[in-house]
């Protein structure tokens, strides 16, 4: 016994003991003591109310099979079968045996967070609502245009044939904005989202960029670490990467690199060029929706990009240095297979 305890009264001991009831009693986070043998020996009210069951004198491993549902999201987090979510957190109680687990809810902040996501959405909608007409009347004014020369009856066959490419090109525009639209519309929906393996996503990138690479004579070195897996749109996420490979064969990238790694417990995919890179000023805008430097540019590419991490906790960085090339990081975070709930 060390020297504070052989002064320590019975009184203190037990004052002490109830000040710990109560700390215990009032904590908004839940608490549990765990034995050596895995035996909840002491709850919180927190705890029994966030779980939903008794707690005290029941195996750990009884209270994970019978409340958690993991679900491909959860990243840190666990879902349970009542609806919350939340954050645990363990401890060893060293030089004791046994542990310390601590759980936090984080269900209504997760529901701020889509809230809030959901609003932003709306106001970023708002702007295509406010831009789709000028998005769409130009090329469709020049498609209009070629269209009704082609009717001409003085058009000879190389003049017909040059007006039908430009209104392919132009009908080519209208499809890409349309299609970027929808990308960017439907990218933060969860029904769109699954389990992918980062390898194949990488794969079909290669395959619906191989012939503009090849046109533009640029070379894509590819590495992946497999197997990595994450939860999200892979449509989106393609069609958000198809448009980072096209913005760094524009601003004259001779070689790109796409690099997949795993970092702790998160994924990263990283986009390396050596183009024009961007000014402090174009960086600070590159990821707001509609802002772009190309003439026939919707602005939505990397607006696409960031809103599916975003929706799938995950985060999107750029560094570029104007002159010598650009930077994309986007970091998810990891998910098992078979989505087993450790013990």
């Amino acid at each position: 016994m060390d020297q504070a305890s052989e002064h320590t009264t019975p009184f203190e001991q037990g004052h002490d003991q109830s000040r710990f009831d109560h700390l215990m009693h009032v904590l908004p986070a839940g608490v549990l003591l765990l034995n050596e043998f895995g035996v909840v020996e002491r709850a919180n009210p927190a705890a029994c109310e966030m779980l939903g069951c008794e707690l005290e004198g029941v195996k750990w491993r009884q209270i994970i099979d019978s409340v958690f549902a993991p679900r491909a999201d959860d990243g840190h987090e666990v879902s349970l079968k009542n609806g919350r979510r939340i954050s645990l957190t363990t401890r060893s109680l060293t030089p004791e045996s046994g542990q310390l687990l601590m759980l936090t809810d984080l269900t209504e902040t997760r529901a701020l967070q889509q809230n809030v996501s959901h609003m932003q959405r709306l106001s970023a909608l708002g702007k295509v609502a406010a831009s789709l007409a000028h998005q769409i009347r130009t090329p469709l004014s020049a498609a209009l245009l070629y269209g009704a020369n082609l009717a001409s009856p003085k058009l000879d066959e190389s003049g017909r044939e040059r007006f039908q490419q430009k209104l392919m090109a132009r009908l080519g525009e209208l499809e890409q904005r349309v299609n970027d639209l929808l990308l960017f519309a439907r990218s933060g929906h969860s029904s769109d989202s699954k389990p992918v393996a980062v390898s194949e996503l990488v794969e079909e990138l290669e395959r619906s960029c191989e012939a503009q690479l090849q046109q533009r004579q640029v070379a894509m070195a590819v590495s992946v670490e497999s197997p990595l897996w994450i939860d999200t749109n892979a449509r989106g996420l393609i069609g958000g990467l198809q448009n980072l490979i096209n913005n760094a064969i524009e601003a004259d990238a001779s070689a790109i690199r796409v690099k997949v790694k795993q970092q702790d417990s998160r994924c990263l995919i990283e986009v390396v060029d050596n183009g024009k890179g961007m000014t402090p000023e174009q960086q600070q805008q590159a990821l707001t929706p509609f802002y772009t430097t190309k003439a026939n540019g919707t602005g939505l590419g990397l607006a696409l990009l960031h809103t599916i991490c975003r929706a799938h906790q995950g985060e999107l960085h750029l560094a570029s240095i104007a002159g010598k090339g650009s930077q994309f990081t986007l970091s998810f975070p990891l998910i098992k297979q078979d989505q087993e709930q450790p013990a």
